[in-house]
């Protein structure tokens, strides 16, 4: 399980979420999962957040949706 998958298994059906929240979703849901997180796992959400969303650091398919400052919310129809 990658990164993007298990942070956005940690947000769908939620709505928008500030990067506090998400890291407290995603820390609950890697640890319900048994995967250890990185030593800089925060850095890692947010930098996955921002290469998953639309704009110039795309990569792979859109998974997220940048609202606001530290607001995101997975993009409908993202199934994991």
């Amino acid at each position: 399980m990658t990164y993007a998958d298990l942070i956005a298994s940690a947000m769908i059906g939620r709505g928008r979420m500030h990067n506090v929240q998400i890291y407290l979703r995603v820390r609950r849901a890697a640890r319900n999962r048994g995967k250890r997180l990185s030593l800089h796992w925060k850095a890692t959400v947010r930098n996955t957040l921002q290469r998953r969303a639309k704009g110039p650091k795309l990569q792979g398919p859109i998974l997220f949706i940048h609202h606001d400052y530290n607001i995101w919310e997975v993009r409908n129809g993202h199934r994991k």
